[in-house]
């Protein structure tokens, strides 16, 4: 089983890779989607913002309710109003709220024991699953999954100034 010190060791390199990846990136390519089916750089970093806030509340009610249901549809309001943009964000903003969400999930694993990462919870696709799981997929797997996304869109966006 993993602790919640590695877990949030692999958080904290994660949130430092994101970092990394978008520094310096201009507003054009901030805000560039490919097509009409794809994020946006800034709808991706949105989307961590709100993600994190949400799962780490979720884990939270997981602990405090056992057995119960948790996660949410790809179609959840919040989950849908985050990636609403202007196209006028700022990378500084939504770092900003990617920060906030970042303490946010630090502050719920500093909550939690190593014994609450075996709470069990029933999630509508995946069935009975574990904290740990729900931390594992839906917040480390789900970060991971988003630079990926992100790197990919910075190098679309390259090859479209380039054509």
């Amino acid at each position: 089983m993993t602790t919640t010190a590695e877990i949030k060791r692999a958080l904290l390199e994660l949130h430092d890779e994101l970092e990394r990846t978008v520094a310096g990136i201009t507003p054009s390519e901030l805000h560039w989607k490919a097509d009409d089916s794809t994020w946006s750089v800034a709808q991706i970093l949105a989307h961590v913002a709100e993600f994190e806030q949400f799962f780490s509340q979720d884990v939270l009610r997981l602990r405090d309710n056992p057995g119960t249901s948790f996660g949410r549809t790809m179609e959840h309001a919040d989950r849908v109003q985050a990636v609403q943009l202007t196209g006028s964000e700022a990378l500084e903003g939504l770092l900003q709220s990617i920060e906030h969400s970042r303490q946010v999930t630090i502050d719920m694993l500093d909550g939690l024991t190593d014994a609450d990462l075996l709470v069990e919870g029933n999630h509508p696709k995946f069935g009975v699953r574990t904290i740990e799981w729900e931390i594992g997929h839906f917040l480390t797997e789900h970060l991971e999954k988003h630079i990926g996304q992100v790197n990919r869109t910075k190098l679309a966006y390259k090859q479209s100034v380039v054509h």
